[in-house]
Order: C-alpha cells, then sequence, then structure tokens
C-alpha cells in the first residue's frame, strides 16, 4: 500500500505542473530583441591576429534568453557583403556576426529594414544568400512573410520598413516597405494558408525619441483592426512603450512595443546602450489564439576594455545582483543605474499592461532558474564560448526549426 501511494504522489508531482501549464492549450514561446547595429569599432573589436572575426562572446550574457525560446527574432540592421567592411552610414559587416547570432539561438531573421540596400541590390543578394546557407528564418525581402508551425500553432511572421536608404536597383529586389495594401494582401495570404494568428514587425518611427510618433500608434491601430496580434517595432534606437490590450475576461488581445531598442551598438548616448528583450507565449485556445507570459527584461551594451582592447557585450541588467559582479567600474555601474531609473519611469506611466522580469528575485538563490516557466532553463550559466569560427562559412544544423510555410510573393515598391 505504501508504495502506491509513493507512485500515485510521484505521478502527481510530474504530471499536475505539466496540466496546469498546459490545460489552456498548446502555446510558442517568442523572444524580440531590438536593432544589431554593428559600427566601425564593433568590426576592428571583433577581429582577431590572425585575420579572422570573433563574435560570439557578444552574446554569451543572453544566449540562455534566446534558446529558451521556441523562435528568437531580431532586426539585421547590416548587411554582409563581403570585404571592405564598413560601419555608418552604410554597413558590411564580416559573416562571422551573422554566424555568431546564429549560434546565439537566434532563428529569425529581419530583414526588411532602411540598411538592407545599403550596398545596392548585389549586397543584399549576398546578404540574403548567408542566411539561406544557415539555415535560419528570414522576412521582409526575398520572402515577403512565413509561417512557422510548432506545437500544432501556425504563427506568420510580417516585416516592413518605411523605406531604404540606397534606393539604386530597388525595383529589381523585393523589400516589403510600409504600404497598407500590401500589409493587407499578405495578411489575406497568410490567413489562406492557414495561420492561427499573425506577429507584424515593423521598422518605422523616429530615431531617439522614447514616445511613439502619431504615426505609429496609428499603424498599430489600422493593424490591430486588420486582425494582427501583436506588433514589434525596431529602428528608433532607443526603448518605446508597450501598449497591451486585453479582453473582457482580462486575456491579452493585442500587443504593440514600438521600439526595443539596440541590442547591440556604438552609439554613445545611455538610452541607445538600454534596450530590451521581450518574451510572450501564444496560447492556442477554443477561443483562437492569445498571449500569455509577456514580459520584458534590459539589456545593456558594456563595452569594457582590456589591454587597450575594447569589446562589446549584450548585459542583462534588469537585477543588479547579477551584474554588479561582473561590472567593476563605478562609474559604469552608476550610468546604468541612472539609465535605468529614467526607463523604469517611464515604462510605469506609459505600460503599465506589461511586467519587467528580474532573473533572481529574493527568495531563489544566484544561479537557478526563474520559476514563473515551466520550461525554462538556467538563466546564468555562462556557456563556454564556441570555438572561433573559421573564415570560411559552412551550413549549420538549425535549431528547433518545424515545418515552415514561406511567402513567395513580389512586394510592391512603390
Amino acid at each position: 500500500m505504501t508504495n502506491k501511494i509513493r507512485t500515485a504522489l510521484v505521478f502527481t508531482m510530474i504530471c499536475l505542473p505539466l496540466w496546469v501549464f498546459s490545460k489552456d492549450g498548446t502555446r510558442v514561446r517568442f523572444c524580440f530583441a531590438g536593432d544589431l547595429m554593428q559600427h566601425g569599432p564593433q568590426i576592428r573589436s571583433a577581429r582577431q591576429a590572425d585575420g579572422t572575426y570573433l563574435y560570439d562572446t557578444c552574446f554569451a550574457f543572453v544566449r540562455d534568453r534566446f534558446y529558451e525560446a521556441d523562435y528568437s527574432a531580431i532586426n539585421i540592421e547590416t548587411t554582409f557583403s563581403g570585404p571592405p567592411y564598413t560601419g555608418y552610414p552604410s554597413f558590411s559587416s564580416p559573416g562571422q556576426l551573422a554566424v555568431a547570432v546564429k549560434r546565439a539561438g537566434v532563428n529569425v531573421f529581419l530583414t526588411a529594414n532602411n540598411h538592407i540596400l545599403d550596398k545596392d541590390v548585389r549586397g543584399a543578394a549576398k546578404t540574403i544568400a548567408l542566411y539561406d546557407s544557415l539555415g535560419v528564418y528570414h522576412i521582409g525581402t526575398t520572402r515577403p512573410w512565413i509561417i512557422l508551425e510548432k506545437n500544432g500553432i501556425n504563427t506568420a511572421f510580417l516585416n516592413y520598413t518605411y523605406t531604404s536608404n540606397n534606393n539604386t536597383g530597388r525595383d529589381s529586389f523585393t523589400l516589403n516597405l510600409t504600404d497598407t495594401s500590401l500589409i493587407r494582401e499578405h495578411i489575406r495570404q497568410v490567413r489562406d494558408k492557414g495561420a492561427d494568428c499573425i506577429i507584424c514587425c515593423m521598422h518605422w518611427g523616429v530615431e531617439y525619441q522614447l514616445f511613439p510618433s502619431q504615426g505609429q500608434r496609428q499603424l498599430a491601430h489600422w493593424l490591430r483592426q486588420e486582425g494582427v496580434l501583436a506588433v514589434i517595432g525596431s529602428h528608433p534606437h532607443v526603448p518605446q512603450s508597450i501598449d497591451v490590450d486585453t479582453d473582457p475576461e482580462g486575456k491579452t488581445s493585442f500587443m504593440a512595443a514600438y521600439s526595443l531598442g539596440n541590442l547591440i551598438s556604438n552609439q554613445p548616448d545611455p538610452l541607445t546602450r538600454m534596450g530590451m528583450l521581450l518574451c510572450f507565449d501564444l496560447v492556442l485556445t477554443k477561443k483562437g489564439t492569445r498571449i500569455e507570459s509577456a514580459w520584458y527584461e534590459w539589456i545593456w551594451t558594456w563595452r569594457p576594455v582590456g589591454n587597450g582592447v575594447k569589446t562589446y557585450l549584450v548585459l542583462p541588467v534588469s537585477d543588479d545582483r547579477l551584474y554588479s559582479g561582473v561590472v567593476k567600474d563605478p562609474s559604469e555601474l552608476k550610468l546604468i543605474d541612472q539609465t535605468l531609473k529614467t526607463l523604469r519611469n517611464f515604462m510605469r506611466e506609459t505600460s503599465p499592461g506589461i511586467v519587467e522580469r528580474k532573473r533572481n528575485p529574493a527568495y531563489e538563490r544566484k544561479n537557478l532558474y526563474f520559476g514563473i516557466h515551466p520550461s525554462i532553463r538556467p538563466i546564468w550559466t555562462r556557456q563556454p564560448i564556441d570555438p572561433l569560427v573559421k573564415t570560411e562559412l559552412s551550413p549549420i544544423k538549425g535549431y528547433r526549426q518545424g515545418r515552415t510555410t514561406q511567402g513567395s510573393g513580389t512586394a510592391r515598391n512603390n
């Protein structure tokens, strides 16, 4: 009898949490980061003595965040057009950067931005060819949209930009520009392909402005009316507010994150050094797909100098008990603290519908997982850095990539 009771208790302990988290339906987790910038000093910092480039260390502290999600997406604000490598205003970065981003767990690359044609159509084509060789999902250019299937949920991704800086040959290259007729057509196409929900990633807004523009808000409202569930923004290079709408049951019915700021850059202003990671679950229920467990986390572009060489790392800073043991410079700690206070006050006033996630609450020991989500792995593991990536790029096996449907339509360029 005792053995039966023990067996029943063990079964309950294992199965009950799974039932609690799955009773509302199947779910898929998403993680979004802002603009991946690559200025000249970043390129020089990554160059090794043998002429190769090393970027894996840049993302060592956040790779756990990306791997926790089924799909992690960032805006790639550069091209991979080959040497000579250049920063602002016409970007071309070493291909090892794209490899490092993939190795860090990012598997969706957003390509519709104002810099994709910096090195004209030939450079854009080489960039897309690299993404194809890496086996990552990409949207906004030669793939106007994609549908990702995971756990029975078909999620459509759309991506658009307000313009491109270099228009040379643009008519011969597919680029999703912000055109409501085009967006409506793409929404129709993905609905016809069986999409359960739509996430629309917009490259828009006014650079360096904390408050979203009236145009951003109007377009977000229009997208909601067209049936889009979540809008994720990029381009302003600073964080902006997050609007969350709820249904009569208090469930999230729509979200608009107007800008997540920079993931990493060499921009000097403190507000450009502080970005966001935004994560949420999509849950398929009898009433349709909804957003659950949404949260954001602050990240900081940390630029320590050692042996006369500046390095660039994305550092989670929502919990000072994590980064205070890593950052030793008192002036840097003070700058992080001041910037966090400014942005926390801003988010408290403008974005009450979503919470900031802190990874090391008082009731947990350091280095243990944060227990809100059942499948989250250790959050500060400092995993070993991957070996140096060779100059010759070879395809890398994909991570957690289920079936996908890719759009083949042609975007309008007017």
